[in-house]
Formats: C-alpha cells, sequence, structure tokens
C-alpha cells in the first residue's frame, strides 16, 4: 500500500478549498478537517496559510514547467525557436496550443490553481499580480518577443509584435474561460482553436518560406 504523502495531501485539499471559497474564505482549520488531520499536526507540514498558498504557487511554476517539456516546446536561442515554428507551419502551432489549452483545462493542479487566482484576484493585489504575470504577461511578452524574431527573418508580415501576440492569445484565452468545465465540449474548443490558428497564420505568414 502506498505511503500517504500528508504534505501533498494538505497542498491540494487546499487548493480545492480556495478554489471554491476563496483564501479568506478559508481557514487553517477547515483545511485540517478536509485532510482528516488535526490543527496542530497541519502545521508539523506548514507553518501557515499563507505558506501554503506560497507553495501552491511554486508547485505550479514548476508543474508547468515539467508540463512544457512534454509539450516538445522549441528550446534554446530566441532566433532558433522562430525558425522552428515557421518551417513547421501552423501545424507545429496547433500541436503546442491544444497541449497546452489540454493543460489549463484538464490538469486537475492547474485548473483549480486558476479558479483560486480568478477569485481573489479582486481583492488582493499580489495575488492579482501572480494571476496576471502566469496568465497574460509571461504568455504576451513570450510571443510579441518571439514574432518579432520571425518578422526580422523574414518569416511573417510586417506588423506590431505585440499586437500579433495580443490577437493570438486573446482567443485562447477566452476559449479557456468559454469552455471550462465543460468536458462534454472539449472536441469543440480544440477545434475551435485550430481554426483560430489557421486564420491567424493566414493573416500573418509570408506566402513563401525558404
Amino acid at each position: 500500500m502506498a505511503k500517504r504523502n500528508t504534505k501533498d495531501i494538505i497542498l491540494f485539499e487546499s487548493l480545492k478549498l480556495f478554489a471554491d471559497k476563496g483564501y479568506d474564505g478559508v481557514t487553517v482549520r477547515d483545511i485540517a478537517a478536509e485532510v482528516g488531520i488535526k490543527q496542530s499536526s497541519l502545521y508539523k507540514h506548514y507553518k501557515s496559510k499563507q505558506e501554503i498558498f506560497d507553495t501552491l504557487v511554486d508547485t505550479m511554476q514548476s508543474r508547468f514547467r515539467d508540463a512544457s517539456t512534454s509539450f516538445q516546446l522549441p528550446n534554446g536561442e530566441l532566433r532558433e525557436m522562430a525558425k522552428e515554428y515557421a518551417t513547421g507551419g501552423n501545424e507545429i502551432l496547433k500541436k503546442i496550443s491544444s497541449e497546452i489549452f489540454h493543460f489549463y483545462l484538464k490538469d486537475p493542479y492547474a485548473s483549480q490553481f486558476r479558479k483560486m487566482l480568478s477569485i481573489e484576484k479582486y481583492k488582493n493585489q499580489e495575488i492579482d499580480r501572480i494571476y496576471r504575470e502566469v496568465y497574460i504577461d509571461t504568455a504576451i511578452s513570450y510571443q510579441a518577443a518571439l514574432f518579432e524574431e520571425m518578422i526580422n527573418q523574414g518569416f511573417m508580415r510586417q506588423a506590431d509584435p505585440e499586437i500579433m501576440a495580443l490577437q493570438f492569445f486573446a482567443p485562447i484565452f477566452l476559449l479557456l474561460n468559454k469552455y471550462d468545465g465543460i468536458v462534454e465540449k472539449e472536441k469543440e474548443a480544440i477545434a475551435i482553436l485550430g481554426k483560430h490558428i489557421e486564420q491567424f497564420d493566414m493573416i500573418y505568414r509570408k506566402e513563401a518560406i525558404l
């Protein structure tokens, strides 16, 4: 029989409670009750509710880094990444985008984490900063830098890279919110995502790539 990892269980049960009631709506007593341990036992693993939250943020970032490896995202210098994306056509963009979409939609940790931040970002400036960094700013900055390099290499038409990044990412973010929790419409969401990428590619890609 597998050994019960109390520290991990505390973390995930806390995440579910935060996603349902918000950070301020949950007490350490609530978490201990959900895990099935005494409050004093919980403090042996985490000093405070804030430490649990901070660990959740670190764990989520680590999980996404691990997931990114399985997505087979192009890595290395931006110049080489741009070339790999460009020569792979829109199929590589569709594949990677759908896998990232799946991760945020279906991974139990990622899905609950986003719900938790969505609830708390209006109450807490630090949580709002984390939400923007994780789900908006990092993605936009990365895509803008990538599109700028693809333009410089002649793979894409001349345009404002940041506006391109917004046009690329905004529909994906909207789809994620629209289909969150609707498992039976997952195929529909992926199909729409694919059409979005095809249309984006058709608008910005140069006709011939050597």
